[in-house]
């Protein structure tokens, strides 16, 4: 029978390759599309993972952007009960007129009490900041490469302030003291630096962004937070398990809109798959009603026409997932070598777009198996 399938398909080479090409270019939309959705689902799941059990406390109304609160705060959240220790973190984007400046948006400058800054990712060069230090930083591997940057270089902060009708960039260079380990996370763009000269620098002295506040050994993060909302005035907070499950409600739609145009092209390139198999049986009326005549069942006919279709899939599925791996990681290439990657392409996705394109040979070669099957096999002779 599969010998019965490739005989087949290779005597309409040229309807055989356009309707593969087809669906390899469904599949290769799928492809380049959900690994940048894969991508960020990796940044977001290694960054939350970073944060740990940290409860996060900002303004009230935010809607999970980046607001301001005063640093008093941190006090109030401090004497909470349940609270072991709390912290605030100011967040701004390295370079203003670049954007940036959000979770996963950009290159980005952390305002961070010495003792608080992130260590579960290590050094592959310098130190950690220190108390007392000045205008020193700690950069993410992705700083590095970016700027070219090793210990001991520096870095120039740019600053946006209005004044009266108009706005100044205020600049200063940074120096680099330490160089984190690649995490695969936000904080690959990030910037570390003393909490107080980031706040002087921004002209945002007694304000930060976040507030990071640590349960004590045995309080449920989930009460602690509620308390934290009843217990301080015009402030929101989010257990770990909330941030995260906001953040990958955000995902789903962003997901929802990176491959909704490549499932698109992908189903576009099953209709392709039907209309061949729409006239390949057509063209095979007196095959098939000469094969029904020397004894072959319909089951037979319809497992020859789905297999075609199916292999179609098959074919057109790898050849998507081969050119879409190859153009991204082309692209990461790039983009590595300006600090970041924009894909991944993940087992999981590779495995969902062959699965899929199967899945459309086949189920877009349903209907013409079934009319190849309901032939009587008289008529289909007598068929010219």
């Amino acid at each position: 029978m599969f010998d019965l399938i490739l005989r087949s398909l290779a005597q309409r080479k040229m309807r055989t390759g356009l309707t593969i090409f087809g669906i390899a270019l469904g599949i290769f939309a799928v492809i380049v599309m959900g690994g940048m959705s894969e991508h960020m689902t990796l940044i977001v799941d290694k960054s939350l993972d970073l944060m740990a059990d940290s409860i996060q406390v900002q303004p009230d109304g935010t809607m999970g952007g980046i607001g301001t609160i005063n640093d008093s705060k941190v006090r109030q959240v401090k004497r909470v009960p349940g609270v072991r220790d709390a912290s605030g973190i100011l967040i701004a984007a390295l370079d203003p007129e670049g954007g940036g400046g959000g979770f996963g948006g950009g290159d980005m400058v952390f305002g961070v009490l010495p003792e608080k800054q992130m260590k579960d990712a290590k050094l592959t060069a310098g130190r950690y900041l220190m108390p007392g230090d000045g205008y020193k930083a700690v950069i993410g591997s992705s700083i590095a490469r970016k700027f070219n940057l090793k210990v001991g270089d520096e870095l120039e902060l740019k600053s946006k302030r209005l004044q009266r009708t108009s706005s100044i960039t205020h600049t200063r260079n940074i120096t680099v003291v330490g160089i984190t380990e690649y995490t695969g996370s936000i904080f690959d763009s990030a910037v570390q630096m003393p909490l107080d000269k980031a706040q002087k620098f921004y002209g945002m002295e007694n304000t930060v962004s976040f507030i990071y506040a640590d349960p004590a050994p045995g309080t449920d993060p989930e009460d602690l937070a509620k308390r934290i909302e009843l217990s301080v005035d015009n402030v929101k907070s989010e257990s770990p398990e909330q941030l995260r499950k906001r953040f990958k409600e955000q995902l789903v739609v962003f997901s929802l809109i990176t491959i909704s145009a490549a499932v698109l092209a992908a189903i576009i390139g099953g209709l392709s798959v039907m209309n061949t198999m729409l006239m390949s049986v057509s063209e095979r009326t007196k095959e098939f009603g000469l094969m029904k005549a020397l004894g072959a069942e319909r089951k037979n006919i319809l497992f020859m026409t789905m297999g075609e279709a199916g292999l179609m899939g098959i074919i057109g599925g790898i050849s998507g997932i081969a050119a879409g791996g190859i153009l991204t990681y082309y692209l990461n290439g790039v983009f590595e070598s300006q600090g970041s990657a924009l894909f991944s392409v993940t087992p999981r996705l590779a495995v969902i777009a062959l699965l899929f394109a199967i899945t459309l040979g086949i189920v877009c070669g349903t209907y013409p198996a079934y009319r190849a099957t309901k032939m009587s096999p008289m008529e289909a002779l007598r068929y010219e």
